[in-house]
C-alpha cells in the first residue's frame, strides 16, 4: 500500500549471520502513489472577495455543486496522474518558463459548458489578452519536454475560472443560470505567476495542495 513500509525488520535480523555468504539484502522497492497534479494561476484576494459577495446570494438559490473561493484557480493545463519520480524533472522544467513579467486579467462575464444542450460547468470568462494563453503554450511546452506521451490534457486552452458544476444537468437550464449571475462589477487581477497544485480527491470534495509556485520576471531579472 502507498506509504506503508517494507515490513522487512525481523526478517533483516534473521539474515544477518548469512550475509558474508549471500548477496546483500535489499528492501523491497515501494510502489509509488500516483499524484493528480494541475498547474494554475491564483486569483488575487481583491479578485476573489468581489466574486464572493457576486455569488454568494446564489449559493442556496441554485442547485449547483459550488467551488470553495479558497479554490478559485484558472487552470493552464491539467496533468493528470503523475508518479513521484517524475515530480523533480516537472519542477525544474516548470521553474525554466520564461514570461514577460507579471500582467492584468479582466473577468469578461459568465458562461457554461457545454454551450449547448444542458450545462455542466458555470464558470467566469478571463481576459488576459495574449499573455494568459502565451503562459499556457509555454507551460504545456515545458510539461511536454518531461513527459511527452504522459496523461496529461492537450485540449485547447480557454481562459475560465470554475464556479460550480450542476447537480442535476438535466434540471438545469443554461441561459437560466446565465441571466441571474450579474459579474459585471468584478475588478481585474494581476497574475504574478503559477502554482503546480497536488489534487486529493476524497468524499467532501478535492483538497488542493501548493507543490511550488514560479513567479514571472521580466525578461533579463
Amino acid at each position: 500500500r502507498c506509504g506503508s513500509g517494507s515490513g522487512r525488520q525481523g526478517g533483516e535480523r534473521r539474515l544477518s549471520a548469512f550475509r558474508s555468504l549471500s548477496a546483500p539484502c535489499r528492501p523491497e522497492p515501494e510502489p509509488e502513489c500516483p499524484m493528480r497534479l494541475f498547474v494554475a494561476v491564483t486569483p488575487d484576494e481583491r479578485f476573489r472577495e468581489a466574486l464572493s459577495a457576486a455569488v454568494d446570494p446564489w449559493r442556496e438559490r441554485l442547485a449547483l455543486r459550488w467551488t470553495p473561493p479558497g479554490q478559485w484557480h484558472v487552470t493552464l493545463q491539467f496533468l493528470g496522474e503523475w508518479p513521484e519520480s517524475r515530480l523533480e524533472n516537472l519542477q525544474r522544467a516548470l521553474a525554466a518558463v520564461a514570461g514577460d513579467g507579471p500582467f492584468a486579467v479582466r473577468p469578461a462575464g459568465p458562461g457554461v459548458f457545454p454551450t449547448s444542450g444542458r450545462p455542466r460547468v458555470l464558470f467566469v470568462h478571463l481576459d488576459g489578452g495574449e499573455n494568459l494563453p502565451g503562459l499556457a503554450a509555454a507551460v504545456r511546452a515545458a510539461v511536454g519536454r518531461v513527459w511527452p506521451d504522459g496523461p496529461q490534457d492537450d485540449r485547447p486552452f480557454r481562459a475560465h475560472l470554475t464556479l460550480a458544476r450542476v447537480r442535476d444537468p438535466q434540471a438545469a437550464d443554461g441561459r437560466d443560470l446565465l441571466s441571474r449571475i450579474d459579474l459585471s462589477g468584478l475588478p481585474p487581477f494581476v497574475v504574478e505567476g503559477f502554482s503546480l497544485v497536488a489534487s486529493a480527491l476524497g468524499p467532501g470534495g478535492a483538497r488542493h495542495r501548493e507543490l511550488g509556485f514560479r513567479r514571472l520576471r521580466k525578461k533579463g531579472e
